[in-house]
C-alpha cells in the first residue's frame, strides 16, 4: 500500500485553500459569540434565577463562581489534551458537555441541579484557546493573527450582546427557564459546527499529561467551596464545615508538594515563582477578583426592592442589562485601545492606569449607590479600567515570561486568573451570606460595601504590584 505525502504547508500569512480556511474562521467565530452571549446573558438574569429557585443572594454567587473553579481545571486539562489528541476533538467534547450543563440549568428542579449544570459549563472557557490552536494550524503570519484577533472579538462583542438581550428574551419566553435554553440551542448549533465544518490539527504532542495534577487541584477547590457555602447554614465551627475547609488545605498542600516535584506539572508553580513573573501574575489575580468576583453583587444589588431593604433599585433584567451597559461599552474601547495608550506611556502604566480607576470607580460606588445613575458613573469607571488591564495583561506576561516559556506562562495566567475570580466569588458569597440585614435573609448593605471595598483594594495592589514589576525591570 502507498501513502501520499502530506501536502506542503502554506507560505507565513497564506493559506493552500484561504476560502475554506475564511469559512472555517467564520464558523469558530460563531463558537465564540456563543460563548461570549453565554457569559454576558446569565449575570442579568441572577436575580430571576434566585427567585425561581428561592435562594439567597449570598447561594446565587456560587452559580457564578462554581462555574469558574471548573473552567480553572478544564481548560488546562482540554487544551493538553487538545495537544495529545486533537484540538477539534476536544472542541467537541467541551461544546458537548456544556450543552448538557446549560440544558440542566434550564431545566433544573433544585438548586443542587443548577450548580452541577453550572459545573458542567466549566469547559465553556477553553473553546477560546482550543480554536486558537486550530487557527494557528490552519493559518499562519499576519492572516492567523487576524483571525484570532476576529475570535477575541467575537467573544467580546458577545458579551455585550448576551447582557443587552437577556431582559427581552427573558420578557419574549415568558420566564427565565425557557430563556435560559435558549443557551442551549446555541451552544447545540455551536456544536454542530465544530462536528460538521471545523476541521482537525494536525500535530500531536507526547502524551503524557499530570492526572493526579488535575484531580487533585479539583478535589482541593471543590472541598474549599463547598465547605464556604455551608458556613451560613452549619457555622464556621460545624466539624462538616472545618473538615471540607482543612481537607480542602491538606489536598492543595500535597498538591503543591507534588506539582514542584513532577517534570511536567499540571500548573508549573515554578514559572510563578519566578522573580519576573510573580508580580504580575499575582496582579493579574488581585484584578480577576474585582473582574468575576462582583458579577453577581452587582446584579443582586440592581434587582434588590428598596422598599424591603432601603438599598437597591428593584430593576428587572433589563434594567440591569442597562445599567451595566455603559461599562461593557467603555470595556471593549479601553481593550481596542489599550496598545496607542502603552505606546506612548509604557505598557505597565498603562495596566496601572487601568487598575487605579478600577479602584476609584469601586472606591466611590462604596459611597454612591444610591441612584442608578451614580451606580453607572461608577461602574463605567470600573469598565474603562477592566478594559485596559484586560488588553495589557496578556502581552506584559508574554513580555516578561522566561525565555522559552512564554506559553506556559501564558497557560498559568489564565488558569490563575479563573481561579481567583472563582475563589473570590465564593468568599463573597460567603458575606453576602453572613452580613445580613436584623431579622432577614437578606444581605445588609455593609455586605455590599464589603465587596466593593475588596474589590477597590484589589485594584490598588494590582496597579502597585505591577509598578513595582517595571521598577524591577528597569533596576
Amino acid at each position: 500500500m502507498t501513502v501520499s505525502p502530506p501536502p506542503p504547508k502554506a507560505a507565513a500569512g497564506q493559506s493552500a485553500a484561504p476560502a475554506r480556511i475564511g469559512a472555517v474562521v467564520g464558523f469558530m467565530a460563531f463558537v465564540e459569540l456563543t460563548s461570549g452571549i453565554f457569559q454576558g446573558f446569565v449575570p442579568p438574569l441572577l436575580p430571576s434565577i434566585a427567585t425561581l429557585h428561592h435562594v439567597s443572594a449570598g447561594d446565587i454567587a456560587l452559580v457564578t463562581s462554581l462555574q469558574l473553579l471548573a473552567a480553572a481545571v478544564c481548560v488546562p486539562v482540554l487544551t493538553k489534551l487538545g495537544d495529545m489528541y486533537g484540538h477539534r476533538r476536544m472542541l467537541r467534547l467541551a461544546l458537548g458537555v456544556v450543552v448538557l450543563g446549560s440544558l440542566l440549568v434550564a431545566w433544573a428542579p433544585s438548586y443542587e441541579v443548577l450548580l452541577v449544570g453550572r459545573l458542567l459549563t466549566g469547559p465553556l472557557s477553553a473553546w477560546l484557546p482550543l480554536e486558537i490552536a486550530i487557527t494557528r494550524d490552519k493559518v499562519q503570519g499576519e492572516t492567523g493573527r487576524r483571525a484570532i484577533g476576529l475570535l477575541v472579538g467575537c467573544l467580546t462583542g458577545g458579551v455585550a450582546l448576551g447582557s443587552l438581550l437577556a431582559g427581552p428574551v427573558e420578557d419574549l419566553l415568558g420566564g427565565v427557564r425557557p430563556a435560559l435554553l435558549v443557551l442551549t440551542v446555541l451552544a447545540a448549533l455551536a456544536l454542530g459546527c465544530a462536528v460538521f465544518l471545523i476541521p482537525e490539527t494536525s500535530t500531536r504532542a507526547a502524551r503524557r499529561i499530570d492526572a493526579a495534577g488535575f484531580v487533585g487541584l479539583a478535589v482541593a477547590l471543590l472541598l474549599l467551596q463547598y465547605g464556604l457555602s455551608q458556613t451560613s447554614k452549619l457555622g464556621w465551627g460545624s466539624s462538616a464545615v472545618l473538615g471540607c475547609l482543612l481537607g480542602g488545605i491538606a489536598v492543595l498542600a500535597v498538591w503543591t508538594w507534588w506539582e514542584l516535584r513532577i517534570e511536567q506539572p499540571a500548573v508549573d508553580l515554578r514559572v510563578i515563582g519566578n522573580r519576573s513573573m510573580w508580580p504580575v501574575q499575582l496582579a493579574a489575580m488581585l484584578f480577576a477578583i474585582a473582574l468575576f468576583g462582583s458579577q453577581s453583587p452587582n446584579s443582586t444589588f440592581l434587582a434588590t426592592d428598596p422598599d424591603e431593604t432601603s438599598y437597591g433599585f428593584g430593576l428587572d433584567t433589563t434594567g440591569i442589562a442597562l445599567i451595566t451597559l455603559p461599562s461593557q461599552i467603555v470595556s471593549v474601547i479601553g481593550a481596542s485601545l489599550h496598545s496607542r495608550l502603552a505606546a506612548r506611556i509604557g505598557l505597565h502604566r498603562t495596566i496601572a492606569t487601568g487598575a487605579a480607576l478600577l479602584a476609584v470607580g469601586y472606591g466611590a460606588l462604596c459611597v454612591a449607590h444610591s441612584h442608578p445613575a451614580s451606580f453607572a458613573l461608577t461602574t463605567t469607571l470600573v469598565g474603562c479600567g477592566v478594559g485596559l488591564m484586560s488588553g495589557g495583561f496578556p502581552s506584559l506576561v508574554a513580555e516578561r515570561a522566561p525565555a522559552g516559556q512564554t506559553g506556559i506562562a501564558a497557560g498559568i495566567y489564565n488558569t490563575l486568573r479563573t481561579l481567583a475570580g472563582g475563589i473570590a466569588g465564593g468568599l463573597f458569597a460567603v458575606v453576602l451570606s453572613n452580613v445580613l440585614l436584623a431579622g432577614s435573609s437578606l444581605p445588609s448593605a455593609e455586605a455590599y460595601r464589603v465587596v466593593w471595598l475588596t474589590c477597590a483594594v484589589s485594584g490598588l495592589l494590582a496597579a502597585w504590584l505591577v509598578l513595582f514589576a517595571r521598577r524591577r525591570t528597569t533596576a
